[in-house]
């Protein structure tokens, strides 16, 4: 920001009115003062929800109330306006519940610590800062009225006056351009913050082997698509996939050889799916996917292409380039039946899948 030019007599920057604010910062500085306000009045609209709720802030709670107020999180949303709406005694051990369901588990826990902390501490200061600008902008206006005054009774002359309302006001602009670069630099520390808090978010539903999504992500977001199936009417359908053999692969080549593999079909299932699927490792050799808006013949025909995919290609492993031999995968299909219960729906998939793995492996079998 160009530094503020400081009024002087006799040119067009006349002196503030009496009882004029002081001057304010140009628009990239009140950009930057919003953004950090921002950012600070959601930290300060969860410190009041625990205070509300009388609560002690730790890195649990104070994630569940910032991110409820983000509102970046709809299903967290929904969870707690139902405990609110309820009238129910919320408690530090359902915030810890509702952290481990939407905010991560037991890997996320440091760096969600490390963030919330951080976050306060930069409130705090940003909370400072705002108090130093109230008692400057009183002092101020103090300066105004003591120079009305005297101006009044005509005890000082017109040139002294001028210029001890200069010299005030120049001390208040050199005074908020000093916190208008403490808030810039919060504001990017506010961003980093949140960067933190989002890809700690992100961590915990990404399975670290396949950068597919993992098990908890996979559990949420089916219920989350069967409930749009249900209030929408669209198709839903998921696809259950198994490697076939694969206890045979780890025997034979060893462990780091089998991670291998199913990078192998995470890249493959990620790269052979449209942007609108949602793909995840179910758990070991498993691997799920979700289609929105596709009936179970379709989606049959999208797990043969990635069958096919995998079975008319030959697996090298990467140091030694030993042939593995041909992977094949195994698949059940199951479209979402409108009042049935995910558990149920998962089940038929599963059923569908077994029947796939027991009438020959390598091929797809639609449930019933």
């Amino acid at each position: 920001m160009p530094p503020a030019r400081p009024a002087s007599v006799g040119t067009a920057d006349a002196p503030p009115r009496p009882g004029a604010a002081p001057p304010m910062a140009d628009a990239a500085g009140k950009d930057k003062i919003a953004e950090a306000v921002h950012g600070s009045d959601l930290a300060v609209q969860a410190l009041a929800s625990l205070s509300q709720y009388g609560m002690s802030i730790t890195p649990h709670t104070f994630a569940v109330w910032y991110e409820y107020h983000r509102g970046g999180i709809p299903e967290l949303n929904r969870v707690v306006d139902i405990l609110r709406g309820n009238r129910a005694s919320m408690t530090e051990e359902q915030l810890s519940t509702l952290h481990a369901k939407y905010l991560g588990g037991p890997e996320a826990y440091m760096a969600l610590r490390g963030t919330s902390e951080r976050m306060q501490q930069t409130i705090t200061d940003m909370l400072a800062m705002m108090h130093d600008a109230g008692k400057d902008a009183s002092r101020f206006n103090a300066a105004v009225r003591q120079v009305t005054g005297e101006f009044a009774r005509q005890e000082t002359s017109i040139e002294v006056l001028v210029r001890s309302l200069l010299n005030e006001a120049q001390d208040i602009i050199a005074r908020t351009k000093q916190m208008e670069a403490e808030l810039s630099r919060n504001a990017e520390l506010m961003k980093s913050l949140q960067r933190s808090l989002d890809d700690s978010r992100k961590a915990a539903l990404t399975d670290g082997l396949t950068g597919l999504s993992n098990r908890r992500h996979f559990d949420e977001t089916m219920q989350r698509l069967a409930g749009h199936a249900m209030n929408d009417g669209g198709d839903l359908t998921l696809i259950l996939l198994d490697i076939d053999h694969f206890k045979h692969i780890n025997d034979t080549f060893g462990h780091p050889v089998g991670d291998q593999v199913l990078q192998l079909v995470g890249a493959t299932v990620r790269h052979n799916l449209r942007p609108s699927d949602f793909a995840a490792r179910y758990g070991g050799e498993e691997f799920a996917v979700l289609l929105e808006r596709t009936n179970s013949q379709t989606a049959a025909d999208m797990a043969n292409r990635l069958r096919e995919a995998f079975a008319t290609n030959r697996v090298v492993i990467r140091e030694s380039r030993q042939a593995i031999g041909t992977v094949t995968i195994s698949a059940g299909v199951a479209m979402f039946r409108p009042g049935e219960s995910t558990t149920d729906w998962l089940k038929r998939a599963d059923t569908a899948l077994y029947s796939a793995k027991h009438s020959g492996r390598n091929r797809v079998v639609q449930a019933a």
